[in-house]
């Protein structure tokens, strides 16, 4: 037996090959295995042999924790995690007997007895959840009839309420886990201040080992609610699985079919009441000068008109599974869908505005009553009848919406894809609508204890656009009557700007009061605008006001030819709310203030008559005929474009002066300001017209020139001669 193998499926394969040197492969075969598992394993895996890592709980130093001895807790199994709470556990009891006989002291630790029994509550709270069932006592039997599937789907639907409360649940634990990590960073910044040893560091330790356990406490708290909901969600979606074969498997049921039609007529009796009662309640009862009987009039109308929807809505289910159960008849004729999109909208409309009256309702019985008497509690009576009917109706409308889904489906297949293509159209807009509606409504923030959401910012931006198209819309037409010539430029820009103003604060205002803002107490904020005007803005506001004056007054209009104070010269572009545009000769615009035409000089030339006298000056040499100086001068002015003549404004030239060395006349001639291009200077038209005219007459222009003459004295030198005599 030497040259057998141990292994026997190597030895029986070596026994029928017939081969030797069996030792050889098998621990080639060996090693090769083991090579093959070592890749295969990952890094953290445990080889066979050899002893796995044995879990170490972390115990803090009780008396100075540190900040992360606990970080490892989320990563542990649940077999190391009570492992680790009985040795912690243990520890605080040896550690406990040695702490000082001190009040404070001792509540602090109390406290943390609390957080190590808080985990094991946990623990015990959340196993008994996970024995109850999402859909208890569930049936989704084969073959089923209507009312069949209509069970096992209230069923499906209660399970999905229970998974929402779940996970609101869930989102409450988050934000506590929140609170509670930044509750344990302050603590363990207390301890870090507190010292190095006393009795403020010994009770800073037991308060951060308290956050600490607590927080541990949250974090399964956090993972039960996870795992539960991980369950829960598994379950209801095996019992969508098995309501979507339901559906597909339904059959025809003439039983169902009575039931349902005896649950229609009873419903439209109990209508019927209803609305008799409702019509009575509001015909018989007048407004009292009493409150109280005010309030419960309303009250009781208000619960009137719940249960009304609440009919109405059970109706509008049975009429959908009536219609479902007959289209699976095959001895009836194709029926028409149960479609009607305004009930539904409506439902969710009442629904919406009964809350908000509700809510008023609550405000003034509080406001009204003590909150412990007899009164209180009748009050409360109506108004949780009416939140819970306002509950089941919500509910309501989304069995409806499921319930024409599922005859969407069953005509379909019945009646072939064609034959609902309109209604699904009109079932899945309703569907999209119905999740907007639900995300528009969701608040973000409060302004005034009123709620802000995305439908009331949409709202808002609606406003203010259609406020400025309306604007654009009116000042085009404004240009249209100006360019047809049935209204003044300047008039019809006035107009506009005034107008686009008035729009705009309008528009400002509802947006305003679509924000919340109690229009009653506009007159508070203006007061506190004014306020914020006199010290901060008043720069802004008296440039507003300035620009409102040069629109009603009109001193300046656009197209005047201006000249400030400051040395500005130009045309007026546009008259805004801040700033006038003033354009240049250089082609500069100029964003003027408008408080500087106000409060300033300013120069218009072109306010009443565009036509203005302007002086230029020139010389000409002595010797020069002043007649033909005169005509030269006349002849140049008459070629630039921009002068005016009539029968009372005349070209003149002035001799003016006697100069050193010429003589000095001006040329006086009336321009039309409204010709002149915002980028010429008139001075250098008439300028260059002048040169090129005296050019061609011979007239010197003379420069700056002195003759110096020299004159002999003789009387001294003769005087001298006499005296030398």
């Amino acid at each position: 037996m030497a040259g057998d193998c141990s292994f026997s499926p190597i030895r029986t394969a070596r026994s029928d090959s017939g081969h030797s040197g069996c030792g050889a492969r098998v621990l080639l075969a060996l090693l090769l295995g083991a090579l093959f598992l070592c890749s295969a394993l990952p890094t953290t895996a445990q080889l066979p042999g050899k002893k796995p890592e044995s879990f170490e709980p972390v115990v803090p130093d009780f008396s100075a924790p540190s900040a992360d001895w606990w970080t490892g807790w989320p990563d542990a199994s649940t077999e190391e995690k009570k492992q680790w709470l009985d040795t912690l556990d243990e520890a605080w009891r040896d550690w406990r007997v040695t702490l000082p006989d001190n009040e404070d002291l001792q509540e602090r630790a109390d406290e943390v007895e609390r957080s190590l029994k808080g985990i094991r509550v946990t623990w015990d709270k959340f196993g008994e959840y996970q024995k109850v069932a999402v859909l208890p006592e569930v049936e989704f039997p084969r073959n089923p009839s209507v009312l069949a599937w209509a069970e096992s789907d209230a069923a499906v639907a209660r399970g999905r309420q229970r998974l929402v409360s779940l996970q609101l649940e869930v989102r409450q634990v988050d934000d506590t886990l929140g609170q509670s990590l930044s509750r344990l960073r302050q603590r363990v910044v207390v301890l870090r201040e507190a010292g190095s040893e006393g009795l403020d560091r010994q009770l800073a330790a037991l308060s951060l080992l308290a956050a600490q356990l607590n927080q541990i406490n949250i974090i399964e708290q956090r993972s039960a609610l996870e795992e539960q909901m991980r369950v829960w969600q598994e379950q209801i979606d095996l019992g969508e699985a098995q309501l979507a074969r339901m559906l597909n498997e339904i059959r025809y049921s003439a039983e169902a079919g009575e039931k349902l039609q005896e649950s229609l007529n009873g419903k439209s009796d109990k209508i019927e009441q209803l609305t008799a009662k409702r019509a009575e309640l509001r015909s018989s009862t007048l407004q009292s000068a009493e409150p109280d009987v005010n309030m419960q009039r309303d009250l009781q109308l208000m619960e009137l008109e719940t249960r009304l929807l609440e009919n109405y809505l059970q109706k509008r289910k049975d009429e959908l599974l009536q219609s479902i159960n007959r289209v699976l008849n095959p001895e009836l004729p194709d029926h028409q869908l149960v479609m009607d999109r305004d009930l539904l909208e409506t439902a969710r409309n009442l629904i919406d505005s009964t809350s908000r009256e509700l809510n008023i309702r609550q405000r003034q019985v509080v406001a009204w009553t003590d909150d412990e008497s007899e009164d209180m509690s009748r009050w409360w009576r109506y108004f949780e009848r009416i939140d819970s009917a306002l509950g089941r109706a919500a509910d309501l409308i989304d069995d409806v919406v499921r319930y024409e889904a599922a005859q969407l489906k069953v005509y379909r297949e019945r009646q072939g894809w064609w034959a609902t293509v309109r209604e699904r159209s009109g079932h899945f807009f309703n569907m999209a609508y119905t999740r907007w509606r639900g995300l528009a409504d969701h608040e973000l923030f409060t302004i005034a204890e009123s709620p802000i959401t995305l439908r009331g910012i949409a709202r808002i931006i609606f406003v203010l656009v259609i406020a400025w198209l309306i604007s654009g819309l009116v000042r085009r037409f404004l240009n249209r009557l100006v360019r047809k010539k049935h209204a003044s430029e300047q008039s019809m820009y006035n107009l506009g700007r005034v107008l686009h103003y008035s729009i705009i604060g309008i528009a400002l205002m509802v947006a305003l009061v679509m924000l919340g803002l109690d229009a009653s107490k506009l007159a508070l904020v203006a007061g506190a605008l004014s306020v914020g005007i006199g010290f901060g803005m008043q720069a802004i506001f008296s440039n507003f006001i300035s620009g409102l004056i040069l629109l009603f007054e009109q001193p300046l209009r656009v197209g005047d030819l201006v000249e400030l104070e400051s040395g500005v010269f130009g045309r007026i572009r546009d008259i805004n709310v801040r700033s006038t545009r003033v354009t240049t000769r250089d082609n500069i615009d100029i964003l003027v203030p408008n408080t500087e035409f106000v409060a300033g000089r300013v120069i218009n030339h072109t306010l009443d008559d565009p036509v203005r006298r302007i002086h230029v000056s020139f010389n000409v040499a002595y010797g020069s005929d002043p007649d033909l100086v005169r005509e030269a001068a006349t002849e140049a002015a008459e070629q630039v474009n921009i002068t005016h003549t009539d029968w009372k404004r005349k070209t003149e030239v002035w001799l003016m002066e006697f100069g050193d060395y010429a003589l000095k006349f001006k040329l006086v001639v009336w321009v039309n300001s409204n010709m002149v291009s915002p980028l010429d200077d008139p001075y250098a038209l008439y300028n260059l017209e002048l040169l090129r005219e005296f050019n061609d007459r011979g007239i010197e222009i003379p420069f700056p020139q002195r003759d110096l003459h020299l004159r002999s004295w003789d009387v001294p030198v003769k005087m001298a001669r006499r005296s030398g005599d």
